[in-house]
């Protein structure tokens, strides 16, 4: 029998949640049953990772991050590829890919269209305008595919109730780490020691406008100008990352929130947070509050669906989102609270391991492209 050829479709050719969560899918297909092929905006860490997998990489140097009218000539590129290839499965991911490649797959002919939404395009803190824009955009988009998979039971309620896809087609698959990851995460949370008399706050995120990092860091520099028992580490890199910096080096606060950039040795990292904070302003169901959770960490997050499917009173805190002087509140409190930290900790780890269990996760992924 002939391999499937299955294509995912990225946008940023970055080594994110997202596109982790493409690369833990691939790794755990059969490659006697499938040949693999990846394609994105060329240039990033994503490319290596594909290769070095084995996989087949295609680049498409016209795509952008924001609407372009390059796109009209991406999504032609698009229906050529896709004829010329000849794929069993297209897989989006993101908006982007999802409403250019749905569409060109369609009139390319591709028997099987899935896409992964990570996160809507919409959320509560756009102008009317541009929300009902991206709305409709969705609901076009959803027209094209045969299965779209939603990170989270929120989202996907959503969708159902404001008849953006059929409910047929909508289903849920909770984002999961890898066995190895798992591995080296349960291995940092043992590894904890926290410092009595200092309490480390921490993030491994992108820094842009969707997780919200110039208000986060704003907060801490407030916070560390108005304690000495409390340092921060931001992990990421992104547009915004020169700028928050900056805003680090004006309060000449380098020594007490830490920015060492983009990292891959993310348990060792996460080794030396005591509380770990994700305060964005839209979210699917983040990977990074996933992997923080196994490796035992209580979290601090904006009060979004997504984040509230993970954590709750039980294991760490939730805030409005876009309340920095709420924020900053809570979070002398939440300093001043490390008592707790061990027992929500414990309690993250066992809700995470409940909910996104890897096991479903390829179980889901391999059931769709089976046809199930």
């Amino acid at each position: 029998m002939p391999k499937k050829k299955l294509l995912h479709f990225q946008l940023l050719p970055l080594l994110s949640g997202p596109q982790n969560v493409m690369l833990h899918i691939l790794e755990a297909l059969n490659p006697e049953e499938y040949e693999i092929f990846v394609m994105s905006k060329p240039g990033g860490p994503l490319v290596d990772a594909v290769k070095s997998r084995g996989f087949k990489y295609i680049p498409l140097p016209l795509l952008k991050h924001s609407i372009s009218l390059l796109d009209f000539i991406v999504f032609f590129q698009l229906i050529t590829l896709f004829r010329k290839h000849k794929f069993d499965i297209v897989h989006t991911h993101s908006s982007k890919p999802g409403l250019l490649g749905r569409i060109a797959a369609r009139f390319a002919g591709i028997p099987m269209i899935i896409h992964t939404g990570h996160g809507a395009p919409f959320h509560d803190y756009q102008s009317a305008l541009v929300h009902r824009f991206y709305l409709e955009l969705e609901r076009i988009s959803a027209c094209f595919g045969d299965k779209l998979v939603f990170v989270n039971h929120s989202i996907r309620q959503y969708y159902l109730s404001h008849h953006l896809i059929k409910p047929e087609k909508a289903l849920t698959i909770y984002n999961a780490v890898s066995p190895d990851l798992l591995n080296q995460l349960e291995t940092s949370a043992l590894a904890r020691h926290p410092k009595a008399d200092c309490v480390t706050i921490g993030s491994i995120l992108r820094f842009t406008e969707a997780k919200n990092i110039i208000q986060t860091i704003n907060v801490a520099i407030r916070i560390c100008q108005k304690r000495n028992d409390v340092n921060f580490i931001f992990v990421g890199d992104g547009e915004y990352y020169a700028l928050c910096l900056q805003m680090v080096k004006t309060h000449s606060l380098q020594d007490r929130i830490t920015l060492p950039s983009w990292q891959h040795d993310t348990a060792d990292w996460l080794a030396k947070f005591d509380v770990f904070v994700l305060y964005s302003i839209f979210e699917g169901l983040p990977m990074s509050i996933i992997e923080a959770m196994h490796s035992g960490l209580p979290i601090i997050g904006s009060n979004l669906p997504g984040i509230a499917e993970l954590v709750d009173d039980a294991n760490g805190w939730l805030i409005p989102a876009k309340q920095p002087l709420q924020l900053e509140e809570e979070l002398h409190i939440i300093i001043d609270s490390s008592a707790s930290y061990a027992q929500k900790g414990r309690n993250s780890r066992k809700r995470v391991k409940e909910l996104c269990s890897f096991a479903n996760f390829i179980i889901g992924y391999k059931s769709l492209y089976a046809g199930d």
